[in-house]
């Protein structure tokens, strides 16, 4: 089954395609036509401005209550249902298809029955009625939400998520402390609101723990006594959103929600819409944003394998070209029918290298056994935009041992699109190709360097 590369983006632009074409302003698009290019329309279909984060998970608490899965191109897979249940429960259906599972703790041990909703508020279940039991109150009580086991099995891969924007609904000067874990990484975020705004680092935490820009103060302008509509709600973004500033590496599979102090509730829109809401098609719900993973020099991403016409590939990250520190970057990976996709962030570790392993299968033309040339296009490929045939890489890139390492720093000449900001650059380090036995197709193995952002086809 291919994994469709039709993705968000923080940036957009207008589609218009001739024959086989993708977008791609953070990444690389990979595309073979075959030996009849399908229709215009069928390509633009599937192709749209890609972004590392592909999908997210949308929390709603208002009249369409639900947690669903969405991409650019609008929802995909069954809605998790989140229901009241008897007793200020929370009904969270089958565990095999949630993308969130919620459970909760009063004390040390967490437990699915301790999470609760009512009201439109989702919080901890320390009794049977009354507006505490769906609300998250301290000093003790805790709300966790972990990735559940209907993400993997709706995307084909076991995704992680790289940021959150609460919708919450806060009381009594609340301060909640985020934990984001995943294995032994754990990161920490705090809310701040009315007279907690001015306290120090939460107890047990060193300062470093909690560096500025993971301090978010909220000042909202009712705090206690009766619901207030979304006077009293803020909105919490936590580990940088992708339409908010720089990613910051950070990814996780677990949150825990802890009150520190006074109250709160987890909402996504049964209050109305919190500004600034999200860019996105669920503006109003609470967003976990989802990425395949991080890439960090050395490493390489899952391979996708080869389905029909959308090949197989396989991205490898090099040492960064100026030297700099390598830092993991998340990454989103996919393909369609001609063409694969490979994206990060735009405005980080902007010297990264990469080498693509793309495998495809076609059809020859009769009585030659010559390859088409490999074309790039930079940044936001358009009709009539000037292209680059790649040639072999240089000689520089390869160690004694002729495995190729990649360049370090670039000199002006080797920029291939200088009208653009930044330098530009890819070559064909090896191209392998042989028939398939009992069929008239062949098999062809390319790798292919790049640096910078690029869309790549074959003539």
């Amino acid at each position: 089954m291919s994994e469709h590369v039709s993705t968000r983006s923080r940036r957009t632009a207008a589609l218009a395609v001739t024959a086989v074409v993708g977008l791609v302003p953070v990444g690389l698009v990979a595309v073979r036509p075959p030996a009849a290019a399908p229709p215009e329309a069928s390509v633009a279909a599937v192709l749209t401005t890609p972004s590392y984060t592909a999908s997210w998970i949308a929390i709603r608490t208002g009249a369409d209550a639900g947690v669903g899965l969405h991409t650019a191109s609008g929802p995909t897979g069954a809605t998790q249902t989140l229901a009241p249940a008897s007793d200020c429960a929370m009904n969270q259906g089958a565990a095999a298809g949630r993308y969130v599972t919620f459970s909760g703790a009063t004390t040390s041990k967490f437990t699915e029955s301790l999470a609760s909703f009512a009201s439109g508020s989702i919080g901890v279940k320390e009794k049977k009625s009354g507006v505490s039991c769906y609300q998250v109150n301290s000093p003790a009580e805790k709300l966790r939400m972990t990735l559940g086991a209907g993400l993997a099995s709706t995307l084909g891969y076991q995704a992680v998520a790289s940021s959150a924007y609460l919708d919450v609904e806060l009381k009594q000067n609340a301060q909640i402390l985020a934990t984001l874990t995943r294995g032994s990484q754990t990161h920490y975020f705090a809310l701040y609101s009315g007279s907690t705004i001015s306290n120090p680092v939460p107890d047990g935490l060193a300062p470093g723990q909690l560096p500025a820009g993971h301090k978010t103060v909220c000042s909202n302008s009712a705090d206690s006594g009766a619901d207030s509509g979304v006077n009293d709600n803020c909105r919490w973004p936590i580990s940088a959103p992708s339409w908010t500033g720089p990613d910051d590496g950070i990814v996780f599979d677990t949150m825990t929600l802890t009150a520190l102090n006074g109250s709160f509730s987890l909402e996504g829109g049964a209050d109305g819409s919190v500004l600034p809401a999200a860019p996105l098609s669920t503006p109003d719900a609470s967003i976990i944003e989802v990425v395949d993973g991080v890439l960090d020099c050395g490493a390489s991403t899952r391979t996708i394998a080869a389905a029909g016409d959308s090949p197989q590939v396989t991205v490898t990250r090099l040492d960064n070209a100026d030297g700099s520190t390598c830092v993991a970057v998340p990454y989103h990976l996919g393909t369609d029918p001609f063409a694969a996709q490979f994206v990060k962030p735009l405005d980080s570790q902007t010297a990264a290298q990469f080498v693509w392993d793309v495998g495809w299968s076609e059809t020859p033309a009769p009585g030659t056994t010559a390859l088409g040339d490999v074309v790039i296009d930079y940044e936001y490929p358009a009709p009539g935009q000037e292209s680059v045939t790649l040639g072999w890489c240089p000689a520089d890139g390869y160690a004694l041992s002729g495995t190729f390492v990649g360049y370090s720093g670039f000199p002006p000449s080797a920029d291939q699109e200088p009208d653009l900001p930044g330098t530009q650059f890819a070559c064909v380090i090896s191209r392998q190709a042989q028939p398939v036995r009992g069929s008239t197709r062949i098999s062809v193995q390319d790798r292919v360097y790049v640096y910078g952002d690029a869309k790549l086809s074959y003539n």
